[in-house]
């Protein structure tokens, strides 16, 4: 835990020759002792300070209760702007208390409260008593580090190797299991690193699921964070154009300029800077929207940037990046800039944000045209590998005018998919209702997308590159009354390394006269909480587990299928549940 005594440092993480150094950086920005502004018992008087003590001393802690304190909107505005009048330094005591004390405030006007109640109590349900393991242990027994990481952009500021970074790690990949909905956060990696220089392990991760609860934080998957990188281009563009004149004239990347706005902040702006930061992020994140002052304070780094690019003679600024490490100006004259920006609305973003993720649905971005392009070129390659050739399709091109781009399928393959089906449905159009790629890797979401379905196909891509899958014939809903459902129209496919269909076996042995083969045999479908199954019967034709992340075939009676792919066992990288549209045919 942090020193109160000297400093607000998580000495436990943090090398006493690394405290020292941090201390001499203070020297080279004004101190200000805050005891001496008369606000101090204002802060501490809003904040509630007097009353906070560490909430989580030890994994061993039941589940704590945290006082959720409400605050007016008057007071809550006051609050915000006493705390931006002052550069903290980044020694200051209060930081132990200040981040958990703003994620913990709610204004009365969102919730709707009687103003006369001045705060709540609220079990936290992502205490340390949901937390299994150790951190430390977590991480030695996990070398990589969650999907949802960049890990080109790691960021460990003044944390120990040893200890502080596999703290990181270990705090990572529990939110992780917690969350496997969140497939893509870059900025949850460095936040986490920075709150553990003022909190221990137990303290960071509530806060983190603090954040998730409170404000997306640029997205939880690849496709939002794509949104956010082309709307803070487009919000450079419409406040700084003469910014963007520059950067396309000295940049020939100009995507990979726009992809690094967060890591201006978070990777090369001086510690004593993004801690400043951070703070205005957290009121930001307490009014549901945190993404605005990380828009601001990039728009500011590059109107500064590219304001110096003019003037220099000698050619000393390289890029952005040599910029932010030696950035010219005082930390209170950054965030002038930044917030004197004019009509930046909360709104507005929110709007373009929206906008961009539903037109990067429309066209899907590069990484889905990709997957169809490699997917098209493995379907050729492996096409002479199929049992047999397959028969002259009675479904064409033609039919299927509306293939999804989202999708990892190519049209060949789905081409193949629509005359193994039912040929009532083959007359449709496909559309993709649920992919990992945008909605997460939880098995809960799959089945919430497809609860009042009766006809879906399930497809899976593997690590290695293969695909295959099943069409499902059944209401998806039925599972709640049933152990097993759906019926005999189901059947297992697959698509790479060769082509076919794997029929249910009961049409072809309807002379059965024994009881158990018979039931083994109309095993089509199966989920429960841990696990979704197609087949069954001496082994599971296809079987995925909850987390969308692994799964494993075998022969199964049902369908008297081969495995579907190389090896029993498998890591999936995509999953697809796709239905069928009428409206367009």
């Amino acid at each position: 835990m942090a020193d109160n005594q000297n400093h607000p440092f998580n000495r436990d993480v943090i090398a006493h020759d690394r405290i020292k150094q941090l201390e001499r950086h203070l020297s080279i920005q004004e101190k200000e002792d805050i005891s001496k502004h008369h606000q101090k018992k204002i802060i501490e008087e809003l904040l509630f300070l007097k009353s906070r003590n560490s909430y989580f001393s030890s994994s061993t802690d039941s589940f704590p209760s945290i006082a959720l304190h409400s605050i007016s909107d008057d007071d809550f505005n006051r609050l915000k702007y006493l705390l931006r009048s002052v550069v903290w330094p980044i020694d200051h005591h209060i930081r132990e208390q200040l981040w958990i004390s703003i994620l913990t405030l709610y204004r009365i006007s969102s919730l709707k409260e009687n103003p006369h109640v001045a705060q709540t109590s609220q079990t936290v349900m992502t205490s340390s008593a949901m937390i299994d393991t150790n951190f430390g242990s977590l991480s030695l027994k996990y070398e990589h580090w969650p999907n949802f990481v960049d890990t080109t952009h790691l960021c460990f500021y003044y944390l120990t190797e040893r200890k502080g970074q596999s703290l990181v790690h270990g705090i990572l990949l529990t939110f992780s299991s917690c969350h496997p909905d969140v497939t893509y956060c870059p900025i949850l990696q460095p936040v986490a690193a920075l709150l553990l220089h003022y909190h221990n392990e137990y303290e960071v991760s509530y806060l983190l699921n603090r954040l998730l609860i409170k404000s997306w934080l640029c997205g939880e998957t690849r496709l939002q964070w794509e949104a956010h990188c082309n709307v803070f281009r487009k919000l450079l563009k419409h406040y700084y154009k003469s910014a963007v004149d520059v950067i396309n004239s000295r940049y020939k990347n100009v995507n990979g300029f726009y992809h690094d706005w967060l890591w201006w902040i978070f990777h090369y702006l001086p510690f004593s800077y993004l801690v400043q930061f951070i703070i205005s992020l957290g009121f930001h994140i307490s009014s549901f929207f945190g993404t605005k002052i990380l828009f601001r304070i990039s728009l500011a780094l590059a109107r500064v940037f590219t304001k110096n690019i003019r003037r220099e003679s000698d050619g000393t600024i390289h890029n952005i990046t040599d910029f932010c490490r030696h950035i010219p100006i005082s930390i209170d004259h950054l965030l002038s800039i930044a917030f004197r920006i004019r009509n930046f609305k909360r709104r507005t973003v929110e709007h373009l944000i929206e906008q961009e993720e539903k037109l990067l649905r429309s066209t899907r971005h590069q990484l889905h045209t990709d997957n169809a392009n490699e997917n098209h070129h493995a379907d050729t390659t492996h096409e002479m590998i199929s049992d047999r050739p397959p028969p002259p399709p009675s479904i064409t091109p033609q039919h299927l005018t509306q293939i999804p781009q989202e999708s990892i399928l190519s049209q060949r393959q789905f081409l193949t998919l629509w005359n193994w089906l039912p040929a009532r449905l083959s007359l449709s159009q496909p559309a993709v209702v649920f992919t990992t790629d945008e909605h997460g890797f939880r098995l809960q979401t799959l089945l919430n997308k497809v609860d009042e379905l009766e006809y879906s196909i399930l497809v899976v891509k593997t690590t290695n590159g293969e695909i295959f899958g099943a069409f499902c014939a059944g209401l998806w809903s039925d599972r709640h009354n049933r152990t097993y459902f759906g019926c005999g129209e189901s059947f297992l496919f697959t698509l790479i390394p060769k082509q076919k269909k794997y029929a249910w076996v009961g049409q072809q042995q309807q002379h059965e006269n024994n009881r158990q083969n018979q039931v083994k045999r109309e095993m089509f479908l199966f989920v429960d909480a841990d696990k979704l199954i197609i087949g069954g019967g001496n082994g599971d034709g296809l079987c995925i587990d909850q987390s969308l992340c692994e799964g494993q075939t075998a022969h199964c009676e049902t369908f008297d299928n081969e495995p579907l792919c190389s090896q029993p066992f498998f890591s999936i990288s995509v999953v697809e549940m796709i239905t069928f549209d009428y409206s367009a045919s």
